[in-house]
Parts: structure tokens; C-alpha cells; sequence
């Protein structure tokens, strides 16, 4: 059942080919990086955070704010025999105004990403890397230009 579950969520996280939400105008950010399962050590958390925000402010993106946007990389994975499960997820929240009251200000997700994979133990922390920094990252890189530039 849980590989049906599994299997069914990263077809319905895989939908759009491309992003729909929107970059332009992301000029600082809150970076957190956060390990839900606790599998990847912390020398390669340090160079997972290291090396996104120096990607982040490459693109001219403060990683420190006082405002409530929060760039986030979620870490999450469950064992199932001899491999792993991973979800990787990366993500902005911040505070926006609805259109429907300009009044009112709500926590929203701005821009989202995602990956699952499986990964055997010996490959995990390399998993987990290429996943945030050569996938998610560079799309998200990749798409800040495109919006920006």
C-alpha cells in the first residue's frame, strides 16, 4: 500500500513540467535547510546550506530578512527493506495579500519543487546532494534568470 501511495503522489507532484508559480521580484529570503529524518550527516548539510546560498545570492537574493519569507529545503525519507525512500522539497513561504481582500495578509507558498527517489544506504548523502543542488537548485536557478533577467 505504500508503494501504491508513493507512487501515486510523485505522479501527482510531476504535473507541471514547468513551474507555475512565479520568481520575479524574490529579492530576499530567509534560508533553512532542515533534515525531517535525520539521514544526511552534518558535514553534507553544512555543504548543502553553503553551497544554496551561495547559489541564492549569485542571483542577487539576500539569504537574511526581516520580513516573513522563508526559502525552505526539506529533507524527508523513510526505510523501506535495504533502501531509502526520499522526498526532497524546496520552497518559498512568505506573507502575500489576497485579491479577494486587501485587508487580509496570509502565509502563502510562493514557489515549490519537489523530488522522490529511492537510494540505496551507501549512496544516500550523495543522493540527497545531487537532488538539492544539481535538480532542484538548478531549476530553480534556472528559472529565477528566466524571470528576472
Amino acid at each position: 500500500m505504500k508503494k501504491i501511495f508513493l507512487i501515486t503522489l510523485f505522479f501527482l507532484t510531476n504535473l507541471f513540467a514547468i513551474s507555475p508559480f512565479s520568481l520575479e521580484g524574490v529579492k530576499d529570503v530567509n534560508l533553512k535547510v532542515i533534515d525531517k529524518s535525520k539521514l544526511t550527516t552534518k558535514e553534507n548539510l553544512e555543504k548543502i546550506k553553503y553551497d544554496v546560498k551561495y547559489t541564492l545570492e549569485k542571483l542577487g537574493i539576500k539569504t537574511e530578512t526581516e520580513t516573513f519569507s522563508n526559502f525552505i529545503v526539506k529533507i524527508q525519507g523513510i526505510k523501506i527493506k535495504s533502501n531509502y525512500v526520499m522526498h526532497i522539497s524546496m520552497f518559498i513561504i512568505e506573507d502575500t495579500v489576497p485579491a479577494r481582500d486587501k485587508n487580509m495578509e496570509n502565509m502563502s507558498i510562493t514557489y515549490y519543487k519537489d523530488d522522490f527517489f529511492d537510494s540505496d544506504t551507501k549512496e544516500i548523502q550523495v543522493d540527497i546532494y545531487e537532488s538539492i543542488i544539481n535538480y532542484l537548485l538548478t531549476d530553480f536557478y534556472e528559472q529565477y534568470q528566466e524571470e528576472n533577467n
